[in-house]
């Protein structure tokens, strides 16, 4: 009894203890260690997939900015740019819509006489004409702006060719005179829808020359060709009929100034084409821009108030001209 009283406790052995505890921990480690690389990889991967999308929507953004800068590029290489222009207002009595050197007058718009043909506005051309060409008799008359943009013209081309041989058969007529010249058969336009009543239009023939009208051929298709210059148009181009509703005649010439005219000119329109054209070009939108001789200018719409005055928008710091167009409204046309 006494050996099993006095039995010996088992030593724990405390060297195994911490042999095996480092062994867990060190596999503890080394586990962690292989969870943390497989999660570093499977980022790796995921990044490389996940940076397509972004990939793909920076080069897509990258296009849009592309085509967005393209069209910016075309916007600033047009002319459709809007000069900063700053406006005030002034007021056009109704029956202004039919005086000014862009008035339509054909079959569908008469003339408006003024109250009183001793206006002064139409005048002889032999008070003002150069030498640079010849005029049929003295009764044959313009208004004076269209005679001094006629001598400009004239002048230039005797410069340029040494003649002076164009003349002026006809000019300004009263309603009665070219009812005259409709019942006789001589003009196909009743009195009162002639453009001649305007003072400014006008037929030229070559002296001494036959066919007795201007013809645009030789030395005098300068005149065609650069009539536009000095604010002129070709009245009845050849290829309008179905437009105007006259014959093509290329001896008639009418005056609408420079800009309105170098435009008609460059863009192959008449006159009517012009006038419904003008109305897409408003104040406050886009405005017709032209160059002419180191001058620039822009041309804009303005319809007309059926009921009261109009109410027009007009540069308060450039030159500009107002000009009623006979048929719906006025066109501004401002010299930058």
């Amino acid at each position: 009894m006494s050996n099993n009283r006095y039995r010996r406790r088992p030593k724990v052995r405390y060297d195994r203890i911490i042999g095996v505890a480092a062994i867990f921990i060190v596999l503890i480690i080394i586990l962690v260690s292989c969870c943390k690389s497989c999660g570093k990889d499977n980022d790796k991967e995921g990044g490389t997939t996940s940076s397509i999308v972004p990939t793909e929507n920076k080069n897509s953004k990258k296009d849009n900015d592309s085509e967005i800068k393209d069209d910016k590029n075309g916007d600033s290489s047009s002319d459709n740019t809007q000069t900063d222009l700053s406006y005030s207002t002034i007021s056009a009595m109704p029956n202004e819509i039919s005086k000014g050197d862009q008035i339509l007058v054909n079959s569908d718009h008469a003339y408006e006489f003024p109250v009183s043909e001793e206006s002064g506005e139409i005048v002889p051309i032999y008070e003002y004409m150069t030498n640079s060409y010849q005029a049929k008799d003295y009764e044959i008359s313009l208004t004076k702006n269209t005679i001094l943009a006629l001598n400009n013209l004239m002048d230039a081309f005797y410069n340029e060719t040494g003649s002076t041989e164009l003349m002026v058969v006809s000019g300004y007529r009263t309603k009665e005179a070219q009812n005259e010249d409709f019942e006789s058969g001589s003009s196909e336009i009743k009195g009162g829808y002639s453009e001649y009543h305007t003072g400014m239009s006008f037929s030229l023939s070559i002296w001494g020359d036959s066919p007795y009208y201007y013809e645009n051929s030789g030395i005098y298709s300068w005149i065609a060709e650069n009539c536009a210059k000095y604010g002129f148009i070709t009245r009845y181009p050849e290829d309008k009929k179905s437009i105007t509703g006259v014959e093509g005649k290329q001896y008639q010439f009418r005056y609408v100034g420079i800009p309105h005219a170098v435009y008609m000119y460059e863009n192959k329109l008449c006159l009517e084409e012009y006038i419904d054209t003008v109305k897409n070009y408003t104040a406050d939108g886009e405005h017709i821009k032209v160059s002419s001789d180191s001058k620039k200018y822009e041309i804009y719409y303005v319809p007309q108030n059926p009921s009261a005055n109009t109410e027009i928008s007009v540069p308060s710091d450039k030159s500009y001209t107002i000009s009623g167009n006979n048929v719906d409204g006025f066109i501004v046309t401002v010299e930058l």
